[in-house]
């Protein structure tokens, strides 16, 4: 009977222990199963328009190439603001998020994201003039927390298309708008690179769509080929300067994409992608610690691609030089 009584109480205390140390197990369990925390990537923007959504999908691009998934090994935090006067708010709210690094489409995005944190690194993209927007103060090596790859136009190419198309082109006229800052930007860098070539650049700037038609009618006496800015005046007067143009057999080149499927002859743009692959690749670099931020220098835009209007092309009975046709986008006109 003792011996029973010692089995059993044996048993009981057995199935005791089991017990608690179940419960104590479920415990540790929950704690060594809690997913832990993932780094955080902040990305803000205004709400994304054709440019900055390529640069957006080549931002990501550039992370996953890098090994880091959204939900798998990192986490991506991107805010669309509909004004500009959230977007201050809005990037303190990342950082209070404690995210590791900062990409900011647009120029005003990228100043708030720089006011928002002076710790917290922030890779700007799709900003034409990082000097001029107050971001940095020299690009080769930024003295903040900031850097990035900015979207200068590339009118070096733009200029260079025109004289790989007519090699003969001796005068060129710049037709824009007086009062917008970036016109005026674009149409110095393509002064510069038209007089490198020896080739004469006249401005012709205009205020109002009055003015701007008597430009035309002043421009094309005296050039031989024109060259539009991507601005709010010339897509308005856009029908009169192709008309008047087309009536002296001037080809008409411009700025934008826009313009060319609008009737413009042909253009070299900017691979918005491979800015925001390129940006991508920055903030890898700086949230591993890599490098810091003034190791970093402000990078250009690299790529870009030649746009031809086939319309146009073949109204004008003109041939390419064979190493754009290969390479380059035709489009028709609107």
């Amino acid at each position: 009977m003792k011996k029973f009584l010692a089995v059993l109480l044996s048993l009981i205390m057995s199935v005791s222990l089991f017990a608690c140390a179940a419960e104590s197990g479920d415990e540790i369990t929950e704690a060594t199963t809690t997913a832990p925390q993932l780094p955080k990537i902040g990305i803000i923007s205004l709400k994304l328009d054709e440019n900055t959504n390529k640069a957006y999908s080549g931002f990501t691009d550039a992370l996953k190439d890098s090994g880091y998934v959204n939900g798998e090994n990192v986490e991506l935090l991107h805010i669309e603001c509909d004004k500009e006067d959230e977007l201050v708010s809005s990037a303190e709210e990342l950082c209070n998020s404690e995210v590791k690094v900062i990409c900011a489409l647009g120029a005003e995005a990228s100043k708030a994201a720089k006011s928002a944190t002076t710790e917290i690194p922030v890779v700007f993209a799709c900003v034409n003039d990082p000097v001029a927007e107050g971001l940095v103060e020299f690009c080769e090596r930024p003295e903040a927390n900031i850097t990035g790859v900015c979207d200068y136009p590339p009118v070096f190419e733009q200029i260079e298309l025109v004289y790989t198309i007519y090699p003969d082109v001796e005068r060129i006229a710049c037709i824009y708008n007086g009062a917008d800052k970036d016109a005026i930007f674009s149409a110095n860098l393509a002064s510069g690179e038209a007089i490198a070539r020896d080739i004469k650049f006249t401005h012709y700037s205009a205020l109002t769509e009055n003015e701007y038609e008597y430009r035309v009618d002043k421009a094309i006496e005296k050039c031989d080929a024109i060259y539009l800015t991507d601005d709010a005046l010339s897509k308005a007067c856009l029908a009169y300067t192709l008309k008047h143009a087309k009536s002296k057999n001037i080809p008409v080149f411009a700025e934008s994409t826009e313009l060319v499927e609008g009737g413009c002859l042909a253009t070299c743009v900017t691979d918005y992608t491979h800015i925001g692959y390129s940006a991508g690749e920055l903030a890898v670099i700086l949230m591993r610690g890599l490098k810091t931020v003034s190791q970093v220098p402000v990078e250009y835009a690299t790529e870009c691609t030649v746009v031809v209007n086939s319309k146009v092309m073949k109204d004008m009975k003109l041939k390419l030089p064979e190493d754009i046709t290969e390479s380059c986008v035709f489009v028709n006109a609107k």
